[in-house]
């Protein structure tokens, strides 16, 4: 297997360090259960930050696994999507069911991981939060769920993610970082609205590194 390591994205940086208050006379209220928990979470982290990216790097052929589309709980996603529609046809109906799963995925919280961390589809819907590779995964999931033999997720050297697929001649961009799904008249204008210079594709049958040549 090729392992993919250290790539920009991959990292994601810890928060900064908070300003401390000002020397008062009145002596600051005893942090909670919860904060000094905080705190205790974020030195764990901190001292094992090394071993969770470690441990945490995929090759080509997990990024791969990753995308599930026959997976349990994206199936169950997608028939209560496919629902609407009485029957779901791929050719009349797949562009309403794609937007239904971009909004839906759209209404997690996009929040970066302190250190480089990959979250499964039920630990996203349990926090209903993500960052954008993960959100993207899932879409792409459920795009391909759907019938989508084009899906593709799409990562960038700017830490963004998107998820590119054909449609009825036209072509699409689920851009995260804007919650907006675009339409466009060719793949190539497509791929040109994509925020930095392109890293790799992927879905569950196929991967392109675009820095290769």
């Amino acid at each position: 297997m090729q392992p993919l390591l250290n790539l920009p994205f991959m990292k994601k940086p810890a928060g900064g360090k908070s300003e401390q208050p000002a020397h008062s006379s009145v002596s600051p209220a005893s942090p909670t259960d919860d904060e000094v928990r905080l705190k205790l979470y974020k030195l764990i982290i901190e001292r094992y930050r090394d071993k969770i990216e470690e441990y945490e790097t995929k090759s080509v052929s997990e990024l791969k696994s990753l995308i599930q589309p026959h997976d349990q709980k994206i199936t169950s996603l997608r028939d209560s999507i496919t629902a609407e529609f009485h029957p779901y046809v791929y050719e009349e109906h797949f562009l309403e069911a794609a937007k239904s799963a971009f909004a839906h995925i759209s209404s997690f919280r996009t929040i970066p991981a302190p250190v480089s961390f990959w979250l499964s589809f039920p630990e996203m819907q349990e926090i209903m939060a993500g960052d954008e590779i993960d959100k993207s995964i899932v879409l792409c999931s459920l795009l391909r769920s759907l019938g989508s033999e084009s899906a593709k997720v799409f990562v960038t050297d700017t830490r963004n993610s998107y998820v590119l697929f054909q449609f009825s001649s036209k072509s699409y961009v689920a851009d995260h970082s804007q919650r907006e799904l675009l339409e466009f008249d060719s793949g190539q204008n497509a791929m040109q609205c994509l925020k930095g210079r392109i890293l790799y594709s992927i879905n569950d049958r196929e991967y392109e590194d675009f820095q290769e040549g």
